[in-house]
């Protein structure tokens, strides 16, 4: 019995001084957080943060470009812009130089230029010189390309005791030495505290732990600094994508300016008028439209075969169609009677000439000179009601125009009162308007014409109608030759100046924008890739002007065309 207990005591130290070698052991390697642990209190990076990191650029700027270039994938992309509108140049010859290099860049059919990096972009500051030529533009830019070092992650180690030491021989070292105390005590112990020596060694190891450290590394995404502290993988940095900056200002790379098609402008005072909105419609000039109509009742005939078509042009005199009379039973009998007294009167009318003629020297020769001309009345009447009774009659343009609708169809009977065709004039168009309001007719300055498709036309006043139409004063509108051609009966929306002239900075309506705290700005173009906003005070001139008030001084470049699409990037 004595021999089993000694042995179950032998065993339970051989099992403590494991636990000891394991313990010291576990000291001497370092140890590294798994994926999913941190010593953060409870703030939990299982995944890094998303990097974004700016492309290296140079940026050249003068009085007449703006060139921006952006250093990506292995080449430098050069993007050429005009100071003046921000129009791209895509037409230019540009050559870089750098230190005593110097390259060509290559146009591309998106409108950039190419040039290989590995010339002119080395780690640190590059100084480059662009000779740009454009058309008889000539311009010489310098910049700096600052193209950072490749970047190195350097491990988070704990500060704990193990801290102190250096290297892999201090590490090992140590953990011989306190291998050698932990069985020196392990023995003394096991002497005195036998039946208790596994949870000592169990508090021993413990203690030995706690109080020596490890050298440990956090996994991806791990730190022990309450969650404030993640490393270079969580640093934020710049991107090349729009984005709204901290400061309200909007950083717009150049290929998104490309695509939106961001124009500006360098602002000065002008003068203008305001203007009224009245609802209008295109109307025909009557001195440019025209109808074809029928003479005799008939039966109507095409022209070779055919009628002419709707949008067909003519010329004055042209023959449209023929229309062959059609008589009924009674008219016959009355065109047949009247064509037998006809050739009876002729008949005596022409005995009495040739009478006349025979005695010539009896009769005087004004009574001959009667008898000839109440002869030749009487052949055209009878001319006339033939062709009443066979023949035909021709319908012409009046005018040069165009068809504008037609009602004839082959085999058609029609009457004197039928409008067969309708012609008009493109070019010769009015415009009619309502005013609602109280206009002074006389002070009433310059029109113009809008339709939905935006599409425009200059009108000129011809007058007002002194009678109220539908409770509104009817104006008339000359189109003028050089507009676009509307259709007619299109509803149009007519703009006229009125009042006196004001003077003020006068921007296109659009360049206006509500930013999302409500106020009313527009976006000066403070940098080649930077839209900065500025709140201002307006007034609408028209329905595409506005005359801003305050907010904005002379001389500045204000974004024009694409300002809602710079407002709604966040």
């Amino acid at each position: 019995m004595m021999n089993l207990l000694s042995k179950v005591h032998y065993r339970r130290h051989y099992q403590a001084v494991a636990l000891l070698v394991l313990a010291i052991a576990g000291m001497g390697s370092p140890l590294q957080a798994g994926p999913g642990h941190s010593g953060d209190e409870g703030h939990s990076h299982d995944t890094p943060a998303a990097t974004s990191v700016q492309s290296p650029r140079v940026i050249a700027t003068s009085e007449a470009f703006q060139l921006v270039g952006i250093l990506k994938s292995g080449r430098l992309t050069l993007y050429l812009d005009r100071e003046s509108d921000n129009s791209p140049v895509v037409d230019a010859a540009i050559t870089v130089t750098t230190g005593d290099k110097t390259l060509v860049a290559e146009r591309q059919a998106d409108g950039t230029f190419i040039v290989p990096s590995d010339d002119v972009a080395k780690p640190g500051e590059n100084d480059l010189q662009f000779e740009i030529k454009a058309g008889d533009q000539f311009d010489l830019l310098g910049g700096v390309l600052a193209v950072p070092a490749t970047a190195q992650n350097t491990p988070i180690v704990s500060a704990g005791f193990m801290s102190l030491l250096h290297g892999r021989s201090s590490m090992a070292a140590l953990g011989a030495g306190a291998l050698v105390a932990a069985l020196f005590v392990g023995a003394i112990l096991g002497g005195l505290f036998a039946k208790r020596l596994p949870a000592i060694a169990v508090l021993l190891a413990t203690s030995l732990v706690v109080t020596l450290g490890t050298d440990a590394r956090a996994g991806p995404g791990h730190s022990g600094d309450e969650g404030h502290s993640h490393g270079a993988e969580a640093q934020a940095g710049a991107s090349d994508l729009p984005r709204r900056l901290p400061d309200g200002s909007v950083f717009l790379p150049k290929p998104t300016q490309r695509l939106l098609e961001i124009r500006t402008r360098y602002v000065q005072p002008s003068s203008a008028r305001r203007t009224v909105r009245l609802s209008g419609r295109v109307v025909s000039n009557p001195n440019g439209s025209a109808i074809v109509q029928s003479t005799v009742d008939g039966r109507i005939a095409p022209v070779n075969g055919r009628f002419p078509q709707i949008g067909q042009a003519v010329k004055a005199g042209e023959v449209l169609a023929y229309v062959q009379p059609v008589l009924a039973a009674i008219d016959r009998s009355d065109v047949e009677q009247a064509a037998g007294n006809l050739d009876q009167q002729i008949a005596l009318a022409q005995n009495k000439l040739d009478q006349f003629r025979k005695f010539a020297s009896t009769f005087p020769a004004e009574r001959i000179r009667t008898a000839e001309i109440e002869l030749e009345n009487l052949k055209q009447r009878r001319s006339s009601l033939n062709v009443r009774q066979s023949g035909r009659e021709a319908l012409v343009a009046p005018i040069d125009g165009v068809i504008m609708s037609s009602q004839a169809q082959i085999g058609q009977v029609v009457s004197s009162k039928d409008v067969l065709f309708n012609l008009i004039q493109p070019n010769a168009l009015w415009v009619e308007a309502l005013a609602y309001d109280n206009l002074d007719i006389g002070a009433l300055g310059a029109a113009q014409a809008k339709a939905q498709d935006h599409a425009s036309a200059n009108l000129k006043l011809i007058g007002a109608n002194p009678a109220l139409a539908q409770h509104a004063t009817v104006l008339r509108f000359d189109v003028e030759s050089n507009a676009p051609i509307f259709r007619l009966g299109r509803n149009v929306s007519v703009l006229v100046e009125v009042g006196e002239a004001v003077t003020g900075i006068v921007l296109p309506r659009s360049a206006v924008v509500q930013a999302p705290n409500g106020q009313y700005v527009v976006f000066r173009h403070a940098e080649p890739e930077r839209f900065e906003p500025k709140p201002v005070k307006f007034v609408e001139i028209d329905a595409s002007r506005a005359m801003l008030t305050a907010g904005v001084e002379p001389g500045e470049k204000i974004a024009v065309e694409a300002a809602t699409l710079i407002n709604q990037i966040r």
